[in-house]
């Protein structure tokens, strides 16, 4: 059958523990050749920053690096850079991204791969703690090639969205102009879609028929609470902790989606929104231009501003 451009050539696939989807505009045949070609090359990529940064991958970097706690260890050019944003990010969060939150998350049951493991509480429950009462920078650390770790850490709060900018970056280099990587949630448009109309995208939990934003050149990334949750001992709880207060669960909130210029900051800020609480975080959004969109346990929705302004109209 021949194909009709222009044409999406799409991919989809798991890594990083989450589904992976690419949408490539071709234009001609010898562009859905080379698309085939890229993606197969994207996928790769995933590949390998799942085994730099997966916690669950014995072998993986971050593994090595979180047994070698204490002291100066190599560490590739990825993992440095993911550091360095670690701490840049935390600055700007006032601390509330902070990726020494894993022995938290082990000792409240999330020690294993969430689709494979169990959870069961670790040794105390508890007046949960920080390892480190230490600013960041003093337990993360980089000089050279090398970095230094005070203690384990886990950079999931950040790499979906490190990641899905590393491909952004691939794909700009060989040409593409019109493209779509979504990293479970953690999405970048490229241009147009086929149609050369932007891309449309909705909110997780909110119906399309009531909010749909229309983007390009931006990128929308999601933090909530409708996957990864579980119960032990009566006692609710999830993934995403509080540095300042590890015993807090945040349950009137489902998830809050920022729109951001790169995937990596939308990633960082929708996480540090849920954090801050609906009041705090609507608040915050408002008075710092924060393209957002917050949506409660109830189902109901509010719209910054700023996110306002990238409404499809339906």
């Amino acid at each position: 059958m021949d194909m009709k451009f222009p044409c999406i050539i799409r991919e989809q696939f798991r890594a990083l523990g989450t589904d992976i989807v690419f949408q490539v505009v071709a234009l001609d045949e010898v562009q859905q050749k080379n698309a085939i070609e890229n993606i197969a090359q994207a996928k790769e990529m995933y590949v390998d920053f799942t085994n730099t940064f997966s916690r669950f991958i014995f072998e993986s970097e971050l593994s090595k690096l979180n047994l070698a706690v204490g002291d100066w260890n190599f560490a590739s050019d990825v993992m440095r850079e993911v550091a360095s944003l670690s701490l840049e990010y935390n600055k700007k969060t006032e601390g509330l991204f902070d990726p020494r939150i894993l022995g938290v998350l082990e000792n409240i049951g999330y020690a294993d791969d969430f689709e494979m493991g169990t959870r069961k509480l670790g040794k105390n429950i508890q007046n949960q703690t920080l390892l480190s009462n230490k600013k960041l920078n003093e337990d993360l650390k980089i000089k050279d090639d090398k970095v230094f770790f005070g203690v384990k850490m886990d950079f999931s709060g950040i790499v979906k969205g490190y990641v899905t900018d590393k491909v952004v970056n691939f794909f700009d280099s060989k040409g593409w102009e019109n493209f779509l990587i979504d990293s479970g949630g953690d999405i970048f448009m490229r241009g147009n879609d086929e149609d050369g109309k932007l891309w449309t995208v909705d909110v997780e939990g909110i119906s399309a028929e009531k909010i749909m934003f229309a983007l390009s050149n931006m990128a929308i990334a999601t933090s909530g609470i409708g996957k990864r949750r579980w119960e032990i001992d009566g006692k609710m709880m999830h993934h995403i902790i509080n540095p300042k207060n590890a015993n807090q669960f945040l349950f009137d909130i489902k998830s809050f989606s920022v729109i951001a210029d790169s995937t990596t900051e939308a990633d960082v800020w929708a996480k540090s929104l849920f954090l801050m609480g609906k009041k705090n975080g609507i608040i915050y959004a408002r008075e710092n231009n924060v393209a957002a969109v917050f949506l409660d346990c109830r189902g109901s929705a509010w719209i910054s501003p700023e996110a306002k302004k990238y409404l499809h109209n339906l």
